[in-house]
């Protein structure tokens, strides 16, 4: 390995905070930089152990081979295809991604913390400027009107990211240094438009300090939002009355039509409960481009308000547990539940401490809260973000891996 790349490569993770609000489709380009100045890592790694190491990791695709396989009933087969082969490429890059960092020296993990945190320094004043500008920042590379919730992806990622940068900051850190940090983090996420990423920071902090006080309580909560997950579609096949509608729009109408969406996403998951509509089917549904519903409500001062709701399903049910069960059904449900089982086991394996368990069931209960909120399932930004989210949880593991266990 040149010596620029052995001592610089983990500045790579630098790159998270910037690409996440202005980039966000581009955070591929610190996985791929991360593997591709690990290749001899890599190539040792294999070496050592052989092909046969990665047999531990198959039951990790069995959901993208089901998803392939829905392509035989699947609306539009190509799109199938298209998702279980990119899904699968997501966890051969994420496991790549972990090999490499499981093997990370303990200066090399301050580094991936250290380099992380400052990126997300770098990035935050730009983004109040350009708030504060009305765009003026982001007109010069961006050709469409300017709307403060283009920082919502970003906002959601810093939110995700919090716990575990919060851990390593103080690990590697003073108190000092990693106190303002995590309140400069906070005041950006509660000072954004991205509703999802305050409440999972607030549920992620009681999280945390219930897993801190009683470590045996991790995995209920881990399991919890997984059992709500699978019955979430039961929560909304019972339609709501015009009253209860209007009472609701008039509260939160971006909440209004969330609820829409899952109940008729809910109505198509009855028709097809057991296979569903096939992987990545949500932009294809029968109905979905049609306006959700049109309603008169009527206000204290008896004025009539007529509403017109969005599409019924707008690309995707904005919810990971109505969107499995749509497309993959009871079957595809309880693998993704699986996986994820899987994923969470095998890091509160690594944390090894209370505190290590705090923030991993904080982390995964924050992000299961916006994943049922407002992002598709699918969606690459998004999983680029939880390879390197996975990455920074894996590097807060003490010391390198015995060569024998990678």
């Amino acid at each position: 390995m040149p010596e620029v790349i052995k001592n610089y490569w983990t500045h790579v993770f630098g790159l998270v905070g910037p690409l996440a609000y202005f980039s966000v489709y581009a955070l591929w380009i610190p996985i791929l930089l991360l593997v591709l100045a690990n290749v001899p890592r890599l190539v040792t790694i294999f070496r050592m152990d052989g092909a046969v190491s990665l047999g531990k990791y198959l039951p990790y695709f069995v959901l993208p081979a089901f998803g392939a396989l829905s392509a035989t009933w699947a609306l539009i087969p190509s799109d199938t295809i298209s998702t279980a082969l990119k899904f699968s490429g997501y966890f051969c890059t994420a496991i790549l991604a972990g090999l490499i960092i499981r093997q990370a020296t303990e200066d090399e993990r301050r580094k991936i913390v250290l380099s992380t945190a400052i990126g997300f320094l770098v990035a935050f004043p730009i983004v109040l400027l350009d708030v504060s500008l009305s765009g003026g920042v982001s007109s010069l590379y961006k050709s469409y009107e300017f709307n403060p919730n283009m920082y919502s992806r970003g906002t959601a990622i810093t939110a995700c990211l919090l716990f575990p940068l919060a851990v390593g900051l103080f690990r590697y850190t003073r108190p000092m240094h990693a106190i303002p940090f995590v309140l400069i983090c906070i005041g950006m996420i509660f000072g954004l438009y991205m509703e999802a990423a305050k409440l999972a920071v607030i549920l992620g902090a009681l999280i945390f300090g219930l897993i801190r006080w009683q470590q045996k309580l991790f995995w209920p909560v881990v399991l919890l939002p997984l059992l709500i997950a699978l019955t979430f579609p039961a929560f909304f096949k019972a339609s709501l009355s015009v009253q209860q509608q209007c009472q609701l729009h008039d509260f939160m109408d971006s909440a209004y039509h969330r609820i829409m969406i899952y109940q008729f996403s809910t109505s198509r998951i009855l028709e097809k409960p057991i296979l569903g509509w096939g992987m990545d089917s949500s932009r294809s549904i029968p109905g979905g481009a049609e306006k959700a519903i049109t309603i008169v409500c009527k206000q204290p001062n008896d004025r009539l308000d007529v509403l017109n709701i969005g599409g019924k399903l707008p690309l995707h049910p904005h919810n990971a547990a109505i969107q499995i069960w749509l497309e993959l059904g009871l079957f595809g449900a309880l693998l993704l539940l699986g996986t994820v089982f899987l994923i969470v086991r095998r890091f509160e394996k690594l944390s090894g401490e209370n505190q290590g368990r705090a923030m991993i069931a904080a982390t995964f209960c924050s992000i299961c809260l916006i994943y049922n909120i407002s992002f598709g399932l699918w969606q690459s930004w998004l999983m680029f973000a939880m390879i390197l989210l996975g990455c920074f949880v894996v590097s807060l593991q003490r010391g390198p891996e015995p060569s024998g266990d990678p």
